[in-house]
């Protein structure tokens, strides 16, 4: 195992060099999260020199980064945890035994782990009711007459000591001083739950209920404009988003007190990372940074997490349980997919299911031929109603934005309630908001705060490549309420004018410039009568350099007091230079 002599010979020079100073004053050896230290354990009768890790920070750095010698051993302590303990190995540099101990004292798995040079990784493995695991030498469970069942008895105590071990948590470390490499305690912390499996990212913060202020989560990110939602969240939350500057982890953005909106998914508000995230982290508590004084830009140092990125979701194969039963499904959220999807209902094969997803709920329209079998979806996520149909469209008023399609004749034997990876999804139109001019901050990351704080909000489909804005919104009759159009060009750019060519109702127009402030407002751009020749068309210009041009239903903005002047917040994702 690869221990920290240097620094453990570094606190003895402090201390020789204290003893030779005027004031002979004993100095402490350091000791902070990052320093393993080695404990004399005897396991089976045999003595080790052993690593013994009690928190996640430790537990992690132990799996992927000590190598055990012979003579030597790693100790991983759990608490009791709901889940079995499963650990993800990245690289191993020599072989060895990987024991995992009960709460009895009896060993309920023994694997043998290749080297890395000797197989694929990572490698996960998982023991059900484990308080420790040991790493030994490759062969040392055979010598110690370690097997599954048999006993495992260690001094001092491992599973006693297992008692004060903590739970899963990664801790973050917001740092006061100039070097974040330094000793971040006592700087404040929060203890976060590291989460890389699609469908615990979806649940983040839902349905938390064992933790207490100041835990929480942390995701880990490799991507441009993040986003997340509070969709189904308790309680006033903290947040914010860490970026990887120059080797440093800094803060991008910070929220406090914020929390659920409470209405359907389209009102529900997004925060969007300013650039590229490196890790989301939320946690219970209401006012953390303002207590603490901790800003905007500031540094932070993270202990436990060893990923770089959660995993994706493949909304093409989701796993949905039913009681002991389980149904493979692909999402249709298009009018084309579900149109499709809905045609071959009534021929799905066993064992296969498809969701159609709509982004309101009171615009769930069903019509599906004779013989499709649909489960419609409550809003508490359970099943609210079955149909068979028998062609033509289906009655049933939905209460939430989902319908599964599922094999005829499959009847549901036991619970089922509708996954994380679904009850996160977020409507497939984009939403911008527009806010009063005269607001102090220019809101680049975020919604402008709750509904007080704006003056309305739109869902638009996206005009950005040439085509897409020649057609815009020609031959449509009619928009939905509080939808419409947003055209996107790549820069400002001047002498931009818009005319009505084919288009069979009256609209409004807002043009932008790049900082979202509102230039200029049509409230009614008027439909061309039938037939009326090109060059008779009436033209709008913009009269200024603008980037982003809003289409809405003719008077909207005058209906919302929406002015030239004011701003409109537009995802970063979307405004970023191309």
């Amino acid at each position: 195992m690869r221990t920290s002599l240097c620094l453990l010979s570094l606190a003895a020079v402090c201390l020789l060099l204290s003893a030779c100073g005027p004031d002979k004053e004993k100095v402490e050896p350091l000791a902070w999260p990052y320093m393993e230290s080695l404990e004399t354990l005897t396991i089976n009768g045999t003595e080790f020199k052993a690593f013994i890790a009690s928190s996640e920070m430790h537990r992690r750095r132990a799996i992927n980064g000590l190598a055990v010698k012979s003579g030597q051993a790693v100790a991983l302590l759990y608490p009791d945890l709901p889940n079995p303990v499963e650990l993800e190995f990245k690289i191993v540099p020599d072989p060895m035994d990987l024991v995992f101990v009960a709460a009895d004292g009896k060993a309920v798995l023994v694997e043998s782990v290749p080297a890395f040079a000797e197989s694929t990784f990572p490698r996960i493995y998982g023991g059900k009711k484990a308080r420790i695991v040991l790493q030994l030498p490759a062969g040392t469970a055979k010598e110690l007459g370690i097997a599954a069942g048999k006993d495992v008895k260690t001094s001092p105590d491992l599973l006693d000591k297992s008692k004060g071990a903590e739970a899963e948590f990664a801790r973050m470390y917001f740092v006061r001083n100039e070097r974040p490499e330094e000793k971040p305690e006592p700087a404040p912390f929060v203890s976060l739950k590291v989460l890389t499996k699609p469908a615990d990212v979806a649940q983040l913060m839902k349905d938390r209920d064992d933790l207490a202020e100041g835990q929480g989560v942390i995701v880990p990110f490799s991507s441009k404009h993040a986003q997340f939602w509070l969709k189904g969240v308790k309680g006033k939350v903290c947040a914010a988003w860490v970026e990887n500057v120059n080797r440093n982890k800094i803060l991008t953005a910070i929220y406090e007190g914020i929390e659920a909106g409470g209405g359907s998914d389209l009102d529900e508000p997004i925060y969007n990372s300013p650039g590229k995230a490196s890790y989301l982290a939320i946690w219970k508590g209401a006012d953390f940074f303002s207590k603490n004084k901790i800003e905007k830009r500031s540094s932070v140092t993270i202990a436990g997490v060893d990923a770089f990125e959660h995993d994706a979701i493949d909304y093409g194969n989701i796993e949905l349980k039913v009681g002991d039963d389980r149904l493979e499904a692909r999402l249709a959220v298009t009018e084309d997919a579900r149109t499709a999807a809905l045609k071959e209902a009534p021929a799905l094969e066993k064992g296969k299911a498809v969701v159609l997803a709509w982004d309101d709920p009171s615009h769930v329209e069903v019509e599906a031929p004779a013989g499709a079998s649909l489960w419609f979806i409550g809003a508490d996520h359970t099943i609210a109603h079955r149909e068979k149909t028998a062609g033509g469209k289906v009655g049933f008023k939905a209460q939430s934005r989902f319908v599964i399609a599922v094999p005829s004749g499959f009847e549901p034997k036991g619970e089922f309630k509708l996954p994380y990876l679904l009850q996160d999804l977020k409507p497939s139109l984009p939403a911008i908001v527009f806010y009063n001019a005269k607001q102090k901050d220019v809101v680049t990351d975020r919604w402008p705060g709750k509904a007080e704080n704006f003056k309305g909000r739109a869902r638009v489909e996206l005009a950005m490549t040439p085509a897409e804005q020649r057609r815009g919104l020609m031959f449509r009759e009619s928009l939905r309420d509080n939808h419409g159009m947003l055209f996107i060009y790549p820069t400002e750019e001047d002498n931009v004018s818009y005319w009505m060519k084919n288009c069979k109702m009256n609209l409004s127009i807002a043009f932008a410039n790049d900082r979202g402030v509102i230039v200029k407002i049509y409230n009614v751009m008027t439909k061309p009568a039938p037939g009326t020749p090109d060059h008779e068309l009436d033209l709008y210009p913009a009269g200024a350099p603008v980037r982003f041009a809003v289409e809405m239903r003719e008077n909207w903005f005058k209906d919302n007091g929406i002015n030239e002047g004011d701003r409109i917040f537009i995802p970063p994702s979307l405004t970023e230079s191309k």
